[in-house]
């Protein structure tokens, strides 16, 4: 059933944005050797890599391979052609349909493509076969390069961006280029934050080389904050770790903290890092567009009362950008109506014994509500500070209430006899296209919220079993087991 909601929500997505003015429709067909159990589909970049809807097309071969849809374009870009979790670039142009003929044993270093005015297709396997060489041996020495032992990390990372501008600098694929670069530029920041505590290491001057080879590789326009991941997050965030703002935290606090809650108690020295590298965006379109994703991430995660002027102060500058500005402006709308003194969003999913538990069920008590996957390693971190929370308070008053988004629910199943957790084990799938974590406008895992007895929110997002749950419910309620 699930996978079926999924095909109606991805073809409600595609009618929406057919329906878009100066958009042309781009025809692909083709045929695939052998489809199995395979999830395969296109998909389009969205504005935001996370709070934006994904766009994707799902491709539906017929009995013997065969398969045909359209794609509503209003320029060349860069799409991505997906089976499981491996992907392949196309380039794709209005009024320029392609044939693409896939081998699953050549995929995805090849496709046979027919449309290109040039064989694309050839040059991006000469260029794939190199870079997974590369990409093996970083494998090889990545633990290393985390602990600050000397790797050829680094250097590789450096080769593997200059085989990509080999390839496909100035051509139709240079998103591939940039985002090679973009990737070496954020291991050079991370190398920083893995030896900066090592004797003579100069972290300001290693900090302005990496800024300085940003500019010489014209990281900072446009065209290269479009191809990376997500816009210039990664790099900001790099840049901002470099200040071991982490070691000091929980130096401070004694204990190991999560990323999340790093994130919020070292706040104000991340954002001042995050938002100093915006000085070294020329351009207008470029610097709209990296503060977009900064913007975005603060309403994301921050309380509103935090993230507000900067949003406010974006709409303002940015009016020129109706895009960037109408997205931010929805999102914002989204997070104000999940945010504490809200009702909580309702939902009625099963357990592992198919019984269907809604989010009234729970009214009289204060309820945790924890969405995970077991996956999410940070998400099985937790469960021990869990247990204890459950111990300490009575049934009548706390309950947690566990709701999976783990695509696969045997795995969910096998999760649950592993863990053995005593609260309510509900399973929603759909990973983070679960409809009531898209709802919550949830942006990754572990993610909690905290309902009032009346069924209030009255923590969103900022409360953690690791660090601050119990202070919380001390608060609020007398434990049991004082």
């Amino acid at each position: 059933m699930k996978n079926w909601k999924l095909i109606i929500s991805i073809t409600t997505l595609m009618m929406v944005i057919s329906g878009c003015k100066n958009k042309q429709d781009i025809s692909l067909s083709g045929s695939i050797d052998y489809v199995g159990s395979a999830d395969i589909y296109i998909s389009q970049q969205p504005l935001h890599y996370k709070y934006s809807d994904k766009i994707r097309y799902p491709l539906q071969p017929n009995q013997n391979g065969a398969f045909s849809l359209s794609i509503p374009v209003d320029s060349a870009e860069i799409v991505e052609l997906h089976i499981n979790e491996q992907s392949y670039p196309l380039y794709i142009q209005p009024d320029k349909p392609l044939k693409i003929t896939i081998n699953r044993g050549q995929f995805p270093k090849f496709v046979a493509i027919e449309g290109y005015q040039k064989p694309w297709q050839t040059t991006y396997a000469e260029f794939w076969e190199q870079e997974q060489a590369l990409l093996q041996r970083v494998a090889q020495q990545i633990t290393a390069f985390r602990e600050g032992d000397s790797t050829s990390v680094l250097p590789l990372y450096e080769e593997r961006y200059q085989l990509a501008g080999q390839y496909f600098s100035q051509t139709p694929f240079e998103k591939l280029y940039f985002q090679s670069v973009g990737e070496y530029l954020v291991k050079r920041l991370e190398y920083i934050t893995y030896n900066r505590n090592n004797p003579g290491f100069d972290t300001q001057k290693e900090r302005q080389q990496v800024l300085q080879k940003a500019r010489e590789l014209n990281f900072f326009s446009f065209e290269s904050l479009h191809a990376q991941r997500a816009g210039i997050r990664d790099f900001t965030n790099a840049f901002a770790n470099t200040f071991g703002v982490a070691d000091s935290l929980q130096e401070k606090y004694d204990q190991q903290l999560m990323q999340y809650d790093i994130k919020r108690l070292g706040y104000p020295t991340l954002d001042s890092a995050r938002t100093s590298v915006l000085q070294y965006i020329d351009g207008r379109k470029a610097r709209a567009y990296a503060q977009l994703h900064l913007v975005a991430e603060r309403v994301g995660e921050m309380p509103l009362d935090i993230a507000t002027p900067s949003y406010q102060n974006y709409l303002e500058e940015y009016s020129d950008f109706p895009r960037y500005t109408s997205f931010l402006e929805s999102f914002y709308a989204d997070i104000k109506s999940v945010s504490p003194g809200q009702p909580a969003i309702p939902f009625a999913l099963p357990d592992a014994n198919e019984k269907i538990v809604q989010m009234k069920d729970f009214r009289g008590k204060y309820v945790l509500l924890d969405f995970w996957a077991s996956w999410c390693i940070p998400c099985l971190d937790a469960f021990p500070y869990m247990r204890e929370a459950y111990q300490n308070y009575s049934r009548d008053q706390f309950e947690i209430v566990a709701i999976s988004i783990e695509e696969d629910s045997l795995r969910w199943r096998q999760a649950l006899e592993q863990f053995d957790n005593p609260w309510p084990q509900l399973y929603g799938g759909q990973s983070f296209q679960q409809p009531t974590f898209q709802t919550y406008r949830g942006g990754g895992i572990p993610f909690y919220v905290l309902v009032s007895p009346e069924g209030n929110i009255i923590r969103y997002n900022d409360v953690r079993p690791s660090f601050n749950l119990s202070q919380v419910l001390d608060s609020l309620i007398t434990p049991s087991n004082p």
